[in-house]
């Protein structure tokens, strides 16, 4: 009737046409208008009911104003998204400039390596320069032991001879005799010397050889060390191509998921603006058809109504559909982010382990670099000592050229007897001092003796004083208790004063006896004074001779000790003496070439008797220490 028909879903119902086509409606009519309440007239216009869009391109270029300002949130998203990824690029390129700083760390070590090889190298060539001198020792040896066997041989050829120059004459025979002996003591002297050198470097091949075992357990440590340290490295590389890989994987996954993002929004975007078009269409009719409620043909337009309903109806489910379909985009978007968001967590972790594992190869490089510093300072004290051992040979070469250049023999013999008269001296000084010092220890011993005598003494004196005032007081007391002097006082009555009356012949007698006491009282008053100072006397005595003793054997132990310091000159003049005789035996027997076993008696003698001359001095000594000597203080103590 009114020439207009509502499309459902199934046939075809859309959004309103568009404006050019041929059937527009002429004047949509507003339900809240003015001039549709007041006037009666209402212009009837026609529905399009052809689909509204060819096409979803075609929806989102009509509606590309519509859609921009609520698409500026995703790009807000996508360029924190963008951020965060560039944040994880920078990362990446951070730990790759670890990654080079520790592969220049390895050359450095690796250098550090070479260096250490060479210095082993170096260590084994002066090893092998001191095997060579330690054969060249052994060879010498065997030499002095083959001078030996010779020298050996020649003594026995002596003794066969002995008899033989024994008819030609004392002189003569003496005469080889010294020369023989002369040839012994020099090659007996090489021979000790040779023994020193050769048990001297011995100890420094030892030496060396622990130095080249220390320099071979440090370049063991070193090659074990770098080949961690290479397979540390490899292992990072690994690390950090896997890294490398999840990195692109994430972004992979970030795009597609904002790429996914942009198009669900697109399609809600389209799916809302289609369906508030095809709502506000609705809202037009339904106004439009209740403002025809009145007119006739109200059967028509309640089935339009219905129809109207019906697609409200579907509408609304197409709605419903989109919201679910919309929340399980975005529950999918969301998902996949926490998802990212923990492979990024873990890629932190990794970083945060690798940093660690980094840190504890440099702390082992800082080891090996310090083991490397230790090994160029343990060479170079080999060097040094090395050349201390070469400079003390050059010394002890000059010092043996002076030695053969100076005559030093009768020098020393006199300084040696010079020394065993002091001995001599010394040894008798100490006798007397003994015998002084047993005398002095005896009369401190009387003098002890009489202070405690006099002691005793004076103790027993004041115990006879103390008696005979005691009584003295009891008399008093006895007299002044007797019952004559109770009576006369009691006549006198109690204010008088307490005297006491005897007769004549009673204070005669009284008189003599006091005077008889105060006279005894004086000589045992006098005696003991005498007593006193007698003991005081013998006290200083005794005191001064107890200082002189201690001040005498200050000058003993002073005299011990110089002594003692005498006796070691003798012993080093002896060690000396010996020293130069070996060196002077040496000279000749390098002169001659003849050694003998004749030993010579006169220095013989001469050393036997300076060490029993020592033995001697050493026994007084010891002797005069040992005697107990009282001191100072504790005789006072004891007076």
């Amino acid at each position: 009737m009114f020439g207009f028909s509502v499309r459902t879903w199934q046939n075809g119902f859309g959004s309103p046409r568009s404006v050019d086509s041929p059937g527009a409606l002429v004047s949509p009519a507003r339900p809240d208008s003015p001039a549709l309440n007041s006037s009666p007239k209402v212009d009837v216009g026609e529905i399009d009911t052809r689909a509204p869009f060819e096409s979803v391109k075609a929806a989102v270029s009509l509606f590309g104003e519509v859609i921009s300002p609520r698409a500026r949130p995703v790009t807000k998203k996508t360029r924190a998204e963008e951020q965060r990824l560039l944040e994880k690029e920078t990362q990446h390129h951070m730990i790759l400039r670890e990654l080079d700083y520790y592969k220049d760390k390895l050359r450095s070590i690796e250098a550090a390596k070479a260096q250490a090889s060479k210095d082993l190298h170096r260590a084994n060539r002066t090893l092998q320069e001191l095997t060579n001198k330690l054969e060249a020792l052994s060879e010498s040896k065997q030499a002095a032991i083959q001078t030996t066997d010779v020298a050996k041989r020649r003594s026995k050829q002596l003794e066969e001879q002995k008899s033989i120059k024994a008819q030609l004459g004392h002189d003569a025979w003496k005469l080889d005799v010294d020369t023989e002996r002369e040839c012994y003591k020099a090659s007996s002297g090489q021979l000790i010397a040779s023994k020193q050198e050769l048990t001297n470097l011995r100890q420094d091949v030892d030496a060396a050889l622990d130095a080249k075992l220390a320099a071979f357990q440090e370049h063991e440590d070193a090659r074990q060390s770098t080949q961690a340290n290479l397979e540390r490295k490899a292992h990072l590389t690994r690390e950090v191509e896997s890294l490398r890989e999840t990195i692109e994987q994430v972004k992979v996954a970030s795009l597609l998921a904002e790429e996914e993002h942009l198009k669900l929004t697109a399609e809600k975007e389209i799916y809302v603006l289609v369906h508030k078009s095809a709502k506000e269409i609705a809202e037009r009719e339904i106004n439009r058809l209740r403002d025809e409620c009145g007119r006739p043909g109200e059967s028509n337009l309640k089935g339009k109504l219905e129809e109207a309903n019906e697609a409200i109806k579907v509408l609304r489910e197409q709605l419903n559909d989109v919201r679910t379909s919309d929340l399980c985009s975005l529950q999918v978007v969301v998902t996949e982010l926490d998802s990212n968001k923990r492979e990024l967590e873990k890629i932190v972790e990794e970083r945060n382990s690798i940093r660690s594992y980094l840190d504890s190869i440099r702390s082992e490089l800082e080891d090996v670099r310090i083991r490397h510093r230790e090994c160029e300072t343990k060479a170079l004290e080999a060097e040094s000592k090395l050349e201390q051992m070469r400079d003390r040979l050059e010394i002890k070469k000059t010092e043996l050229e002076e030695a053969r250049s100076n005559n030093v023999f009768d020098q020393m013999q006199s300084d040696l007897e010079k020394l065993l008269a002091e001995a001599e001296r010394d040894r008798s000084e100490a006798e007397k001092l003994h015998k002084e010092i047993e005398l002095l220890r005896q009369e401190a011993e009387a003098a002890n003796f009489a202070a405690r005598e006099a002691d005793e003494k004076l103790e027993v004196a004041l115990k006879e004083a103390e008696a005979a005032k005691a009584a003295e007081k009891l008399a008093d007391e006895k007299i002044h208790d007797s019952p004559r002097a109770d009576a006369v006082e009691s006549s006198k009555g109690p204010g008088s004063l307490r005297r006491i009356r005897l007769t004549a012949e009673e204070f005669e007698s009284m008189n003599k006896k006091i005077e008889e006491c105060k006279k005894q009282a004086d000589e045992k008053v006098t005696s003991l004074m005498a007593q006193l100072r007698a003991t005081n006397a013998g006290e200083n005595e005794v005191s001064q001779k107890v200082e002189r003793m201690l001040r005498e054997i200050e000058v003993i132990k002073s005299e011990i000790e110089d002594a003692v310091k005498r006796a070691e000159m003798a012993e080093g003049a002896k060690k000396i003496v010996e020293g130069e005789l070996q060196k002077w035996r040496r000279e000749e027997d390098c002169e001659v070439g003849e050694p003998s076993y004749v030993v010579d008696e006169p220095l013989k003698r001469t050393f036997q008797l300076v060490d029993c001359l020592e033995w001697r001095v050493q026994n007084d000594i010891d002797a005069m220490l040992a005697k107990p000597i009282v001191p100072l203080e504790l005789y006072r103590g004891n007076t």
